[in-house]
């Protein structure tokens, strides 16, 4: 796989953290990849509120919901938000404002894709959306062994 980034959405970095959910493996697997070929992964670090909340309101305790927003913190690049993040979030045409912020950022980063789970969000953007799935058969690394 040749050197790449991505910028992860909310759902996709709740899937990692969370074992029981559907795509935790692929995620988990794209992760291994990218970071091994020493590409770039980031976030939002304003996602993290919302990722947190789902965490510990849906599926753990506050104390394993705080380990799971560290973890994310300290393998991601946190992408802080600027007035130019908003305003294009603001002025951008995706279905929710968490979306305009996360596109804003990807083409801001020029990353090579979006990984994503949201099939509504995205579509305007010049950055794909792709599953970890979808970039793993791009890249031919077929997803992990289940």
């Amino acid at each position: 796989m040749p050197m790449s980034s991505f910028l992860f959405d909310s759902n996709a970095l709740v899937y990692w953290v969370y074992p029981d959910s559907p795509y935790h493996e692929e995620v988990s697997c794209l992760l291994h990849h990218v970071l091994a070929d020493r590409g770039a992964v980031y976030a939002l670090a304003s996602s993290l509120n919302e990722i947190y909340y789902a965490l510990h309101r849906h599926y753990m305790s506050e104390e394993d919901a705080r380990a799971s927003i560290r973890e994310i913190a300290e393998v991601f690049d946190l992408v802080d938000l600027t007035g130019t993040l908003v305003y294009s979030a603001l002025d951008s045409n995706e279905p929710d404002y968490e979306d305009g912020l996360i596109r804003a950022a990807a083409e801001a980063l020029q990353v090579d894709a979006i990984v994503s789970y949201d099939k509504k969000a995205f579509k305007g953007s010049y950055i794909p959306r792709k599953t970890a799935a979808e970039v793993l058969a791009r890249q031919s690394l077929g997803a992990p062994d289940e």
